[in-house]
């Protein structure tokens, strides 16, 4: 059942990918609720002890995320990304998505606000995840090799390889993708503070 408070203010609807179940958080006081399809639940920002906060600059193909991290270690996730559903309603637009920023913001801001408050001792960070990092690092230190490797191998042959400029062409596209999140240097500590909905807390917070 939905409830009307999904859609206030503080509260926010999405849907991470194409089969996954419809999710929807919102803030009540320093209480945050949260209903994924048919289950419900609720979380007293006072349990939370963590928050990482991830605001891409890498454009419409990075989805912005929040991690929260509980006490008792439940972790959730919300994403600013809505996928359409096979409904009466949206299957017209099946297929697709669309970030919803701005009530993506409106919750997320909001709750690292109120979360300082309700738990003055909770870690607060932006940008992506330590596991994450690590993993596009390596990706693109071997993209970085492709190209190279390949170049120089087609020259020092002099023959010219239709699959491997493939290749290359293809770790060309995905390095500029890698880049926003190499460069974010993994995980960073922020204050909540400076976090207003109109704008998006820097790499270079806590640094």
């Amino acid at each position: 059942m939905v409830n009307a408070r999904e859609n206030s203010k503080h509260g926010h609807v999405f849907r991470p990918g194409p089969f996954h179940r419809h999710r929807a958080y919102w803030l009540d006081g320093a209480v945050l609720h949260w209903r994924i399809g048919n289950q419900s639940g609720h979380l007293p920002l006072s349990e939370i002890s963590a928050l990482r906060l991830y605001l891409p600059e890498g454009g419409k193909a990075v989805t912005a995320q929040c991690v929260l991290v509980s006490k008792s270690g439940l972790r959730h996730k919300i994403s600013d990304r809505y996928w359409w559903r096979w409904t009466p309603q949206e299957r017209h637009r099946f297929g697709h998505h669309e970030r919803r920023t701005a009530t993506f913001r409106g919750l997320t801001f909001t709750l690292a606000r109120r979360l300082k408050k309700a738990n003055p001792n909770a870690v607060f960070e932006t940008g992506p995840g330590r596991n994450e990092w690590i993993a596009t690092c390596i990706v693109g230190v071997l993209a970085m090799s492709i190209i190279a490797g390949g170049g120089t191998l087609m020259m020092a042959r002099g023959v010219f390889s239709l699959p491997a400029a493939a290749l290359i062409g293809l770790a060309l596209l995905y390095l500029p993708l890698l880049w926003p999140v190499i460069r974010s240097g993994g995980p960073q500590p922020f204050d909540p503070e400076i976090l207003h909905n109109a704008n998006a807390p820097s790499d270079e917070a806590g640094r």
